[in-house]
């Protein structure tokens, strides 16, 4: 009667995470002689568990691969190597893996990851069985609405079947999710490339995608398997159109034309903290500028100071520079090329960096930096958020989006083919849509000049989007307490006024007279838990949904956002367990 009952939303890779670091708790307790304090109902809309959308048929075909290998991932029951070696020659051949060629730095189809993902959540529950933590598993059961039970205590689930009453904390793992605004009403018109089945067709005329980022390369996988058929001469990967669409062809709008990095050499693939600001160090910083963290501060501790250590040759070019010429001079540089001369020179840098087993220091610590933004930033100012988004952020996205070889490979292929080309677009540029098959992309070119194409379909592929609360498919879970939208306030007043006069959406005054910055989604506090009206946090929700916090947390980290929040979660459940027992 005195366990903690607990509802996972989402049984993807968030809710592996979680029964991971449970289990473990579990072990620790069994080790001490307490007794198991907790019980676990899973819900889960698909049949699996552990792959989620990125590795399901959801968000993969055959021809997605992952951008992460075996070494850069925590183990869940075991490694993804060590899951792998087990696997026979002909299941993995099935997957275009050559079992002989195996190795940690190998990556491999989304769909094959998925598999491994489900394979490691079955195993953690036979074992949580085994020592006593109970879970019950719910596939193929969509959850239509969290609401408070009754008691004012606890919060009941609705599915199809009806309600499941009784959980004392629910966990929040729905993971991505890319509503549909235009697709469906509009004939083609694609909010997102996913599920990718929607773009396996023949299209005899130019696709435009907006993007550059990871979605796009998997709408550029899908497109072109659809369309045509890759090739090796003389060792050299090459592309051909399929004879009935002639016309093929695939546009990608990217800011300033810029291109993603590629797979390299990592130092310490698992990410950590190490060298980083301390929470401790964060605190007193805090204490001492009336709560607000600095995104100066974290810039030159995180990256300037970790990259002295690493690297005092590139440190040497950057040590008197700020975020905004650092940022600056980096992309510039990049701009000064052509979008593929560039890309080819960073895929021999990159294959460099992998067979000489040696690392990028400066973007192998902006990645750092990057991880180690993303949990404190709800305390930067507003002026610094604005930073953050309009400055760091673009170039982040650049740079740790880390496309797999066998992608770019493709890419190559595709762009000497002529079939793929890049246009570079400034931040205004935007799609109208005049009808079905309809659609005009405005941009300004580099020269400053307007420019209007018209296409017959389109694929948005700017990656998750930031969701704002009414966005929030559980209509009901708050409907006892008000919950408060994430929002940070300006330092400085005259600054917070001045925005204002830019934007009146997102800039408001609050009931202490201070200008407001109102991002996407939910107010959350350091364990991630949605902070009511009353300044306190929720004690019954947790939120790891991504696209619905992101507003405090800018980064996608992955499985390392995954290990990271999923550790504090359990360390805060675990910290109720003795007033549980003592009550």
């Amino acid at each position: 009667m005195n366990k903690i009952r607990i509802a996972l939303i989402g049984g993807g890779p968030s809710a592996l995470s979680i029964i991971k670091k449970l289990l473990f708790s579990e072990l620790r307790q069994e080790q001490s002689r307490e007794p198991s304090g907790f019980s676990i109902d899973i819900f889960e809309r698909n049949s699996s568990l552990g792959k989620g959308m990125p590795y399901s048929a959801e968000g993969a075909s055959a021809e997605h691969i992952t951008n992460i290998s075996s070494d850069e991932l925590a183990p869940f029951n075991e490694t993804l190597a060590q899951w792998l070696g087990k696997q026979s020659h002909a299941y993995l051949a099935s997957h275009g893996i050559d079992k002989t060629n195996l190795h940690v730095k190998h990556v491999i189809p989304r769909l094959l990851f998925g598999d491994y993902l489900n394979a490691q959540f079955e195993a953690l529950m036979h074992k949580a069985a085994s020592h006593g933590l109970n879970i019950n598993a719910h596939v193929n059961s969509e959850v239509l609405d969290i609401k408070p039970n009754t008691n004012n205590q606890t919060s009941d689930v609705r599915t199809a079947s009806g309600w499941i009453k009784g959980f004392d904390k629910v966990i929040i793992c729905t993971g991505h999710a890319w509503p549909r605004r235009n697709e469906g009403n509009v004939a083609g018109y694609y909010d997102s490339p996913y599920p990718p089945i929607k773009l396996q067709h023949k299209y005899n005329h130019p696709v435009a995608l907006k993007g550059c980022s990871l979605t796009a390369i998997d709408a550029v996988r899908t497109l072109s398997k659809a369309n045509g058929r890759f090739y090796h001469e003389q060792e050299k990967l090459k592309y051909k159109r399929a004879q009935d669409v002639p016309d093929f062809k695939i546009v990608m709008h990217s800011l300033d034309g810029l291109l993603p990095n590629i797979r390299f050499h990592l130092d310490d693939p698992l990410v950590s903290d190490e060298g980083m600001l301390t929470e401790q160090q964060i605190a007193e910083y805090r204490a001492n500028n009336d709560g607000f963290l600095s995104l100066d501060f974290i810039f030159e501790h995180n990256f300037k100071k970790v990259l002295e250590k690493r690297d005092d040759t590139f440190y040497q070019k950057i040590a008197h520079k700020n975020l905004e010429q650092f940022t600056d001079w980096m992309l510039e540089s990049r701009k000064a090329f052509d979008p593929f001369t560039l890309f080819k020179i960073e895929c021999i840098q990159a294959a460099q960096s992998i067979k000489n087993e040696q690392t990028l220091q400066w973007k192998e610590v902006l990645a750092l930096l990057s991880f180690t933004i993303n949990h404190p930033a709800k305390y930067l100012s507003g002026e610094d958020t604005l930073r953050l988004q309009q400055k760091l952020l673009p170039l982040i996205g650049l740079m740790i989006a880390n496309i797999p070889q066998p992608s770019a490979e493709q890419l190559l292929a595709l762009y000497e083919s002529d079939v793929l080309e890049v246009i570079s677009v400034d931040t205004n540029s935007n799609v109208q849509i005049e009808g079905d098959h309809c659609f005009m992309y405005h941009y300004e070119n580099s020269a400053k000049q307007s420019i209007a194409t018209p296409y017959r379909t389109f694929v948005d592929c700017t990656g998750q989007k930031h969701l704002p609360m009414a966005d929030f498919p559980f209509t009901s879970m708050f409907e006892a307490e008000t919950v408060l939208p994430a929002c940070v306030r300006f330092k400085d007043k005259a600054q917070g006024q001045k925005q204002q006069l830019v934007d009146r959406e997102s800039v408001s005054i609050g009931a202490d007279a201070e200008y407001y910055l109102t991002l996407k989604g939910f107010a959350i506090n350091d364990d991630y838990q949605p902070i009511l009206a009353t300044g306190k946090p929720s004690e019954r929700y947790f939120m790891m949904a991504v696209p619905f916090i992101s507003g405090f947390n800018p980064d996608y980290s992955g499985f390392d956002f995954c290990e990271q929040v999923s550790t504090i979660i359990v360390e805060k459940l675990c910290a109720e367990l003795p007033l549980r027992y003592a009550s």
